[in-house]
């Protein structure tokens, strides 16, 4: 079977399955999904700042060793899945499922570009659609997020905590550039 029929049919399921709803009115959800993304980064940010400045614990009355690179990488997440959600909503879907998002996002912007409606097409046609790198690194920052918030011990590194944000960041500006803003 191929990759396009088998996406296909997810969706169709999912939207049998309420856990992805299409209406045009989902399509003003766009612009404040991307501010929400942006704020979840900036959260991102302002932890890993926390994490490793001593001036800012101190400031914050936090012990030496605190860090939450945990949280650095869940809210890194949270503002690139946020920012798939303005990228289905632009094209009429909401989602209620992490899955669901990305079957979406790659059966559209990555599989079937050329497949959209002429609006869509004259929307995107500036900027280049999303590449199956960033949809990977959108599953790969859920599977770290997962990590992070569910693993009683997670071992997260600064690094780790500094990939997702530079993933995030990459992920949210193609958004960004992918719906005009």
């Amino acid at each position: 079977m191929k990759r396009n029929d088998f996406l296909k049919r997810k969706i169709e399921s999912y939207l049998k399955k309420e856990q992805l709803l299409k209406d045009e009115e989902y399509t003003k959800l766009a612009k404040p999904y991307l501010t929400k993304a942006r704020k979840n980064f900036a959260i991102a940010n302002l932890l890993i700042k926390i994490s490793d400045k001593e001036e800012l614990k101190k400031l914050l009355q936090l012990p030496a060793d605190f860090e939450m690179f945990d949280w650095v990488i869940i809210s890194a997440y949270y503002a690139m899945y946020t920012a798939a959600l303005a990228a289905l909503s632009k094209i009429k879907f909401k989602s209620k499922s992490h899955t669901a998002t990305l079957t979406v996002l790659e059966y559209y912007y990555v599989r079937q570009e050329k497949e959209l409606d002429i609006n869509h097409l004259e929307k995107l046609s500036k900027v280049q659609i999303l590449s199956e790198n960033l949809i990977n690194k959108l599953t790969r920052s859920k599977t770290r997020r997962e990590t992070a918030q569910y693993d009683a011990t997670p071992a997260i590194s600064k690094e780790n905590a500094k990939t997702a944000l530079e993933d995030a960041d990459e992920f949210i500006t193609k958004i960004e550039e992918i719906l005009g803003k």
